[in-house]
């Protein structure tokens, strides 16, 4: 645990309000009014909007440690994505009394909130620009070297999020990551991606 993570752990990991969550529940729902945001004690979490039609594009993925569900609560508004357990997981849910109280006790923890909103804000603008100018198999070498946090060889994932997440289909997510296997810039196994060759994935992220 790095001393940001550390920071909103003493702030909210030990409140002792866990809500546990089975894996594929959801936590919130698009359109919701957001009365808390969520401490993530355990698990993992995706985000995601949803279109009329059912489709789902995944925003993020989100990590033990972190927060969900802040920005509707911050600014009042509906909830613009929804959000579904992984994994199993533990939540501390954060009303506006509580989070009042642990400021006043720990000001680093707004600080920390502000600097995970701002990353959220970097990846969202990150994203609509490989979008519009990375090809697919770049965009999913930007993919797996964010989901590493630019350190670990290991990533969590599978195709369909990836998918999800990049914007095209789980069959050409498929077949990109057999072309990256062969060029051994990456190894598979069930459910995650080892990250063998960084510095070819890096170059490969900026492919337009």
């Amino acid at each position: 645990m790095d001393r940001n993570d550390d920071t909103l752990y003493m702030a909210f990991g030990t409140i002792g309000n866990e809500r546990s969550v089975e894996k594929d529940s959801v936590i919130y729902y698009q359109g919701e009014n957001a009365q808390y945001f969520y401490y993530l004690k355990k698990g993992t979490v995706k985000v995601y909007i949803s279109s009329e039609n059912g489709t789902e594009k995944i925003l993020s993925t989100v990590k033990k440690g972190s927060v969900l569900g802040e920005a509707a609560f911050f600014d009042e508004q509906v909830r613009m994505s929804s959000a579904k357990a992984v994994t199993k997981c533990e939540l501390i849910p954060i009303d506006k009394a509580m989070l009042t109280g642990i400021i006043r006790q720990s000001p680093d923890a707004a600080m920390e909130i502000f600097r995970l909103q701002a990353q959220t804000i970097r990846m969202l603008s990150s994203q609509l620009d490989s979008m519009t100018f990375v090809s697919a198999k770049g965009r999913i070498a930007q993919y797996l070297l964010r989901a590493s946090g630019g350190k670990d060889r290991i990533v969590q994932t599978t195709h369909e999020e990836i998918a999800g997440v990049i914007g095209v289909s789980r069959v050409t997510v498929s077949k990109l990551m057999r072309q990256l296997v062969s060029e051994k810039v990456i190894r598979t196994g069930y459910r995650f991606v080892e990250i063998t060759d960084r510095e070819s994935l890096e170059r490969l992220g900026t492919e337009r």
